[in-house]
């Protein structure tokens, strides 16, 4: 296997999705005319199943998202305020769209870490949960559900402002 194999190996998966320039579209094309062991490649799911693959690992910045998002629904929940709360959400929501540029990201990060700390916070709360009965846990899960699509919403408001950020940039 060549270096050029490396290469395009490489490229496949952006070159399948149609994500190349145009210069880098007629390197590969050109390559997979002259190259069986790349025209193999190609046509197979093995290059599509490893960068998907890829795409489920799990970076340090990741971390630092889902870290940040269970601060921050520690510090609501504890401290209670409501302003700070709010523009807190919305720049982290803002912030993680500029850094992900995906909306379910902002979506998923902003509502599950809030839900896990709700119920996480509110297990042993008498208010919610006195003798674990189905209907207890139902109110738990309903209010954890509640709580995390609050800061889902200013989350997703800094993700529409920065959207419009973005577009009124470019």
């Amino acid at each position: 296997m060549s270096q050029e194999c490396s290469i395009v190996e490489d490229l496949l998966p952006l070159y399948k999705k149609q994500a190349l320039q145009a210069t880098t579209i007629e390197f590969v094309e050109q390559h997979l005319a002259n190259c069986e062991h790349c025209q193999q490649l190609a046509t197979s799911k093995q290059s599509l199943g490893y960068h998907l693959l890829m795409k489920r690992t799990i970076t340090f910045f990741h971390l630092v998202f889902i870290v940040l998002s269970f601060m921050f629904a520690i510090n609501s929940s504890l401290l209670g305020n409501q302003t700070s709360f709010a523009i807190s959400y919305a720049i982290f929501g803002g912030l993680t769209y500029f850094f992900y540029k995906n909306i379910w990201i902002v979506f998923a990060i902003s509502s599950i870490p809030v839900f896990v700390w709700a119920i996480i916070n509110n297990i042993n709360n008498s208010l919610y949960v006195t003798h674990y009965s189905l209907t207890e846990i139902g109110t738990l899960l309903i209010g954890a559900s509640y709580i995390a699509l609050l800061h889902t919403i200013f989350a997703l408001f800094g993700a529409a402002f920065a959207i419009m950020f973005r577009r009124f940039t470019k």
